[in-house]
């Protein structure tokens, strides 16, 4: 259990779910501080404003004696510098998830978002209703949500809002009353040996909630499908599917919203007309995980529109930055799945007033391997008028033989000879790609940067 008077030490606290911890004992008065090999600049200012002391790896901040807990990621070995001198000073040392389900565990109404896409969203939409109807909840979510400007809020009330992270199975230690569950996919296969097991933890997951909880899960998802007989605890479903519990019909996909109509199956209620400021069929479904929950928890009708309709989205789901000197609309986005790609480029398409171009980074040479055929399958059958694919941003990972960028365009370009693939590799700061964008795009054009690697710094240098 962790006291007020312990000093815990992040190793990796610039990640989007350290940081967000960290923010949240600072603010309950816990000491706490931080070293990365990679200091974000953003992430780091806010943590030093409330407190934080940070530094680089192996610096003296990682030797101050009065440290009582070392908190690491599942990103950071075993063997790292610095977890090897936390044992020589038998220092314990607590995963991430430890640590978030220690603060869960304080509050009387703790959620959990999970699911292989849309967490982040969902549990940011979530966040913004319960503040919007005054629910003051704690909040730490995988982005940063724009109207706050962090991923990460304390709040005094009984309710927590929680992103459950299913990479590497951390997601099981996580106490929650409720929880939404919004798919089952083919992700993160160096932790799971298969689809199946991925499954069978996402059922451990499900059947884990608290007693007098529920779970909110889509019915539209063929993973979910096949796991509800397995299901042991109390759950409505949700979605476009005839049986779900609350479902969806009469979607109006619009630019930069979506307009949908509810009707809960079970009680013959018609729960009316919805909009939600997201565009996509994704976030239909997202947006109606959330109503689902908030109806249960009893939140006003109206007070829960306004706030689908406030939201103003997360930082890196098709996020509008700015305009190219030709004039052309520019936007980033995380996707790095092919269904999340697949998504987020129909949702780009709808949106483009004249042609689309994407630039594309892989992440991680194991996923790439993984989904090597999702990938060709995916691009090579999108909407895309031009298509920039760059070098494999490896995430710590070593090279695999074959599995490259080079041959991935080549494969999409064989599948679809009439689509423009174009490899560039990531050199030079990237000069080459912003070249050929410039060379590209004209007035009107949407440029999407695409991929959860480092391909989005080059946003600044088209603005």
């Amino acid at each position: 259990m962790l006291s007020k008077n312990m000093h815990l030490h992040f190793i990796g606290i610039c990640g989007i779910g350290m940081s967000g911890i960290a923010k949240i004992l600072l603010r309950q008065g816990y000491k706490v501080s931080g070293c990365d090999q990679n200091l974000d600049p953003i992430r780091t200012k806010e943590l030093k404003s409330i407190g934080c002391n940070i530094g680089k790896h192996q610096s003296n901040i990682c030797n101050d004696q009065t440290i009582d807990i070392i908190v690491r990621s599942s990103d950071v070995p075993l063997n790292h510098a610095e977890i090897i001198n936390a044992q020589q000073r038998n220092i314990p040392i607590k995963l991430r998830a430890e640590i978030l389900a220690e603060i869960m565990s304080c509050h009387k109404n703790s959620i959990a978002i999970t699911g292989a896409h849309g967490k982040t969203t969902t549990s940011s939409l979530l966040s913004h209703v319960l503040f919007q109807a005054h629910y003051k909840p704690t909040i730490i979510v995988g982005g940063h949500i724009h109207q706050l400007n962090s991923n990460a809020e304390y709040g005094d009330g009984n309710y927590l809002v929680a992103e459950a992270d299913e990479s590497d199975k951390s997601f099981l230690l996580l106490p929650k009353k409720f929880a939404i569950t919004t798919n089952i996919d083919r992700e993160h296969l160096g932790v799971y040996k298969d689809l199946d097991d991925i499954k069978k933890n996402f059922i451990t997951f499900i059947n884990t909630i608290s007693q007098n909880g529920l779970n909110i899960i889509c019915l539209d998802d063929p993973g979910i499908q096949t796991i509800l007989n397995q299901i042991q605890t109390p759950y409505i479903t949700y979605g476009t599917h005839q049986q779900a519990t609350i479902q969806i019909t009469k979607i109006n996909l619009k630019p930069y919203e979506s307009t949908f109509d509810l009707f809960n199956t079970q009680s013959n209620e018609y729960l009316g007309t919805w909009t939600v400021s997201l565009a996509g069929h994704h976030n239909v479904l997202n947006a109606t995980s959330v109503i689902a929950l908030c109806l249960m928890l009893g939140l006003n009708k109206n007070i829960i529109q306004q706030g689908l309709v406030s939201f103003q989205g997360v930082d890196r789901r098709f996020t509008f930055k700015g305009k190219s000197k030709q004039g052309a609309f520019i936007f980033d986005d995380y996707g790095h799945h092919p269904t999340e790609i697949d998504a987020i480029l129909k949702v780009a398409r709808n949106a483009t007033l004249r042609k689309l171009i994407v630039a594309f980074q892989p992440q991680r040479y194991s996923r790439t391997k993984n989904l090597w055929p999702e990938f060709i399958q995916t691009l090579s059958k999108a909407p895309i008028d031009t298509l920039i694919i760059t070098d494999i941003y490896p995430a710590n990972e070593t090279p695999i033989e074959s599995i490259s960028s080079q041959n991935l365009a080549e494969e999409i370009r064989k599948t679809n000879p009439t689509l423009s693939v174009i490899y560039i590799p990531f050199s030079n700061n990237g000069q080459n790609i912003i070249q050929q964008i410039n060379a590209t795009a004209s007035t009107n054009d949407l440029i999407l940067f695409l991929g959860a690697g480092k391909i989005n710094k080059l946003i600044d240098s088209l603005i």
